[in-house]
């Protein structure tokens, strides 16, 4: 009797032992938002982890290296926002001790601390995290997760014969492995520039999250982080990482925001700068995600006023992306053809620093008739609905304040 006793109290403290760890390790790969604040260091006063991103190009014989891509992403605790700002490496900062210079050079005159302390000093936000990593191991961590698929907008061709460096990318959707990848984010001698190649990169980022979410890839993600850690530097440990991971493992794509430093260049001294708009940060970091701000209107007098109007138009419209954020000239366009406006070209603009969303026509009654209405439509200004000798199409061109517009043209499909 006393050994059947025994082997009952053993049995039981074996299920409440095996229970309690399973609980443990549930509670662990299930974090609510007070663990992760608990667990991860954060802004108490906006509940947010900051955390820098640094892509790093470390070139042999040069007794330095260069942070090629620099961003900051801000995950919210609460609402489950993530915002991503990406900062153009010749962003014209003051970096302590060493005066105005551009902001890449910040990682080679004092690594990781005096890039983050230059940005703190800049965008004027706390940063509890970072994390780097160079050109090497990038492929790697690519390849770890089987590469990511990327519709390239253009092909992209650029040989450097004394840098050993030759990349050709065709335009098209195609698997990319850790190579074509690093080449694709790298790639910058086109018009844009170093902001073409910071909304490369942004189109990596967004896919490659996309990629981690898969159902087949979340049961790796412990695995695919410790040995991740092993190619970067970070001052997360594993365990942050694999939670803030988990918590983040539902995230719907929508509710990440993207966005690059609104600014313009300019030749200081000979130099050329990114010139970035401050005033533009907080907006930038308190951006809701669309689904937050835009919600279909009931409103029947807003309908027929684009019902009457849509009527008038009958050219052809193009959109342009001038905004700095990928996706936003596609959704605009979405929102048009949904309303019956013939859209029959999308891309980016000359530059992507537009202020506000302008609307530009070639001359003419029809053209500018179209544009006006369109105008309406949107709710753009008068002022900002301009004719252009040299536009081919009545053309739209997506600012930073694309999400009014996508709010205006949020409206019931018309018949």
């Amino acid at each position: 009797m006393l050994k059947k006793k025994a082997a009952l109290l053993i049995l039981a403290g074996v299920i409440s032992l095996v229970a309690g760890i399973w609980l443990k390790a549930y509670f662990f790969f299930n974090p609510a938002p007070e663990t992760i604040r608990e667990k991860i260091q954060h802004d108490e006063s906006t509940g947010r982890i900051n955390i820098l991103l640094v892509g790093l190009d470390e070139v042999p014989g040069e007794g330095a290296n260069r942070s090629d891509s620099i961003a900051f992403v801000s995950i919210d605790i609460d609402d489950k926002v993530i915002r991503l700002l990406s900062v153009p490496r010749d962003t014209r900062v003051q970096i302590p001790e060493h005066g105005w210079q551009k902001l890449n050079h910040a990682y080679a005159y004092g690594g990781v601390e005096l890039l983050k302390s230059t940005l703190v000093n800049y965008l004027g936000i706390p940063i509890q995290y970072h994390v780097i990593v160079n050109y090497e191991s990038f492929p790697q961590l690519v390849d770890m997760i089987g590469g990511v698929n990327i519709d390239v907008p253009k092909s992209l061709r650029y040989t450097d014969k004394a840098g050993g460096l030759r990349i050709d990318i065709k335009a098209g959707e195609q698997l990319m492995d850790g190579r074509t990848a690093l080449d694709f984010v790298r790639f910058r001698h086109d018009a844009l520039g170093d902001i073409g190649r910071v909304e490369r990169q942004q189109i990596f980022l967004k896919t490659a999250f996309q990629k981690i979410k898969e159902p087949a890839m979340i049961p790796k993600i412990p695995d695919l982080i410790r040995q991740s850690m092993k190619l970067v530097k970070t001052n997360l440990t594993i365990s942050q990482s694999i939670q803030l991971a988990f918590f983040l493992k539902d995230q719907d794509s929508s509710r990440t925001v993207f966005r690059t430093l609104p600014g313009r260049f300019a030749y200081i001294s000979g130099i050329s700068y990114w010139l970035g708009e401050l005033s533009s940060i907080s907006e930038i970091l308190s951006e809701k995600p669309i689904e937050d701000l835009v919600t279909p209107t009931e409103d029947s007098d807003l309908n027929l006023l684009a019902s009457e109007l849509v009527g008038t138009i009958n050219v052809p419209v193009a959109v342009l992306n001038g905004s700095g954020s990928p996706g936003v000239a596609k959704e605009a366009a979405t929102r048009l053809q949904a309303i019956g406006i013939d859209v029959t070209h999308i891309g980016n603009a000359k530059h992507s620093d537009y202020k506000f969303t302008n609307i530009i026509f070639p001359p003419g009654r029809e053209t500018e008739n179209a544009a006006k209405a369109i105008g309406k439509i949107a709710v753009i200004p008068g002022n900002l609905v301009k004719a252009d000798k040299t536009a081919r199409h009545v053309t739209i061109i997506m600012g930073h304040d694309y999400m009014n517009i996508l709010k205006h043209l949020n409206i019931s499909r018309i018949e």
